[in-house]
């Protein structure tokens, strides 16, 4: 016969009460869930957010009159828009002194596509003015766009070679982008010149007017140069026909991370509150369950075991649930973000990335030690309070 050691007696006790047991371990698989997923999805928005700071290059966007929150979203949450601002913008941009580079780009919605499940995000760059998007395209190509071809990001469909269509225009994919948390993840980048035809497509009203159009300006200013001084050069100089909306890079950012703020805040008040019911549930439970066996733990005492035993063998009960608990937990809160996690980012509408190597393993062992102590500390004052008893109490107490 196998020795009776305190993992075999912890296990058969358990196992006399399924339902009791079963039901403490789903206590912790939700506290752990909820902890892991809500760590994970705060560590995505981390990393998309330090994703954007890199990416943005630019200080300054100018955009169109009102499509100052379109553009956000663009770069955002990936809602695909179609709006256009007058070449001349470009021309008194540049002509600033105080501005380093400028570079336009053509923003196009697309008609859906076999491509993807929902429209996508056409942009069209200046290969040769681009300061943003070109050092990252060049890491997917490392050669100017030709042609019909396009480089698409991350969550488009499609082979490198294989063929994609757009208002009835063929694309040929030449290259995929990283994985950047942003709304580039749905778009497609395109030379200017196709962009260009797809825009007379996508916009006939527009005539000829698209040949000399842009979606927005990015400016980079000279070192210590204010970019509200070149907002306010651009208005002195066109006045209100410049009919534009400023974008301010810092300030996107600024609100991007509050708003990341709040929803950490709220994700690990909800994992704290969750602990502290598990925590309280499981004491009030093992309280009285442990009561009502009195009588059990004064028979092993009887029979030769130590104090120290007893407590361990509770101790090792409460230990168990828990491992089973966060096992099945975590589980769950990974099939979770695997499945919802596009429908999580466009939801909470900020960048989400997948985090570092690091980020990830420090998300997880965190999650399982909080979910492996949460029973054992919740058990530990019954535990001692059984261990201090003597025989003769235990088994009077237990009649």
């Amino acid at each position: 016969m196998l020795p009776l050691s305190t993992r075999r007696i912890a296990s058969a006790n358990l196992a006399q009460k399924p339902f009791r047991s079963l039901s403490l371990a789903l206590v912790v698989a939700i506290f752990a869930f909820m902890l892991f997923a809500g760590s994970m999805i705060s560590a995505n928005l981390q990393s998309g957010i330090s994703s954007l700071s890199a990416r943005m290059g630019a200080d300054l966007l100018v955009v169109p009159q009102g499509s100052g929150k379109k553009m956000e979203s663009v770069l955002l949450r990936a809602e695909p828009s179609t709006f256009y601002i007058d070449e001349s913008v470009l021309d008194v941009v540049k002509d600033i002194p105080t501005v380093a580079q400028a570079s336009g780009q053509l923003f196009i919605s697309s008609l859906d596509a076999q491509c993807c499940t929902v429209k996508v995000q056409l942009i069209g760059i200046d290969q040769s003015t681009d300061f943003v998007v070109e050092p990252w395209l060049r890491k997917a190509v490392d050669r100017p766009l030709t042609g019909n071809e396009v480089i698409v990001g991350d969550y488009i469909f499609g082979e490198i070679g294989s063929e994609i269509t757009f208002y009835n225009q063929k694309f040929t994919i030449v290259g995929r982008l990283e994985p950047s948390g942003m709304g580039f993840d749905s778009s497609v980048f395109m030379s200017m010149e196709a962009a260009r035809r797809i825009a007379h497509i996508a916009s006939p009203d527009m005539g000829n007017k698209v040949d000399k159009a842009y979606s927005s300006i990015l400016v980079r200013v000279k070192p210590g140069v204010d970019p509200i001084s070149i907002s306010d050069e651009v208005l002195d100089r066109m006045g209100l026909k410049a009919n534009v909306n400023f974008v301010f890079a810092s300030n996107m950012m600024s609100d991007t991370s509050a708003k990341l703020q709040n929803i950490v805040t709220v994700m690990y008040s909800a994992a704290a509150g969750v602990w502290l019911v598990a925590a309280l549930v499981m004491f009030v439970v093992f309280f009285f369950a442990f009561n009502e066996r009195q009588k059990e733990f004064a028979t092993l005492r009887a029979l030769g075991a130590t104090k120290s035993k007893v407590i361990s063998i509770v101790m090792t009960e409460s230990f168990l649930m828990s491992l089973a608990g966060t096992v099945v937990g975590m589980f769950f809160g990974w099939l979770f973000l695997e499945v919802f996690s596009v429908s999580i980012a466009k939801a909470i509408g900020l960048p989400y990335l997948s985090p570092a190597s690091g980020a990830f393993w420090g998300t997880v062992v965190t999650s399982a030690v909080a979910g492996l102590v949460t029973c054992p500390l919740a058990t530990l004052p019954t535990a001692w309070r059984i261990g201090r008893k003597d025989i003769y109490t235990s088994l009077r107490e237990g009649e």
